[in-house]
């Protein structure tokens, strides 16, 4: 329709978006990462209220090999994608499937030829879960490694940090 309009991330920009009620970002990547905040904030100062959505379809926003390891990935993160509400997921795996269906939690699933469906749930989180977690789940499902022992011991609070830096 012609109420729909294509451009592309970055460049020069010649698409008049002062009447967009919805912005849908396909596959935005980590080189593009400044101009998509930069056309968020801009749309959302032009239409406030009238922007009713913003919808990114597998988003790779920070990568560390083009934002960094350090500082300028979590600033990023915390301008541009914490504030973001992960509405549906599905990330294929070798083993299974993570996936979420908003308002639903976080699901981790495992290949199962028995289960109905072809797939059985191994966990369920309120959050999401980051890659090396993902793969910690399927290994103790499956007996290859123990379950981390809950407590405030300096090696648990060392991997907390350590698997917090490679959320980033």
């Amino acid at each position: 329709p012609p109420c729909v309009e294509f451009s592309s991330c970055g460049g020069v920009q010649v698409a008049d978006g002062s009447k967009d009620a919805i912005i849908i970002f396909n596959c935005p990547r980590a080189s593009e990462a400044e101009f998509v905040e930069e056309l968020l904030y801009k749309t959302e100062e032009l239409r406030g209220e009238e922007l009713l959505m913003t919808v990114m379809v597998n988003p790779l926003l920070v990568d560390m090999g083009v934002t960094g390891f350090g500082m300028a990935g979590r600033r990023l993160r915390e301008r541009l994608i914490d504030g973001l509400v992960p509405a549906y997921t599905l990330r294929t795996l070798p083993w299974g499937a993570l996936t979420r269906v908003w308002p639903q939690l976080f699901t981790v699933w495992q290949e199962d030829e028995v289960a109905e469906g072809g797939y059985r749930m191994i966990k369920a989180m309120d959050r999401l879960p980051s890659n090396p977690e993902v793969e910690d789940i399927y290994d103790i499902e499956n007996g290859d490694m123990k379950a981390p022992q809950e407590g405030l011991g300096i090696l648990n609070a060392l991997g907390d940090f350590v698997n917090g830096m490679m959320a980033l």
